[in-house]
């Protein structure tokens, strides 16, 4: 790979990032599936769920489990 060239899973990161700072998805809003970012940035399944459990990491957004990711933490009410 060249080195200038941009890995796939820096530009799926830093649009989504983008994305959510522009507020595209409401806090506790759903994201697309997995699927479906993989067909709109033209990456494979495993580099979305890279990119989305760093931004987990991060707070950015948060999986539920069978239910999908959602923007912003996860809701700490009990």
């Amino acid at each position: 790979m060249p080195r200038n060239a941009e890995r796939p899973s820096h530009r799926v990161e830093q649009d989504l990032r983008r994305r959510l700072a522009a507020g595209e998805w409401a806090t506790g809003e759903a994201l697309p599936t997995t699927a479906q970012l993989a067909q709109e940035y033209g990456c494979g399944h495993g580099t979305i769920t890279r990119v989305l459990r760093k931004l987990a990491s991060e707070g950015l957004v948060h999986a539920v489990p069978r239910w999908g990711v959602f923007a912003g933490p996860p809701d700490q009410q009990g």
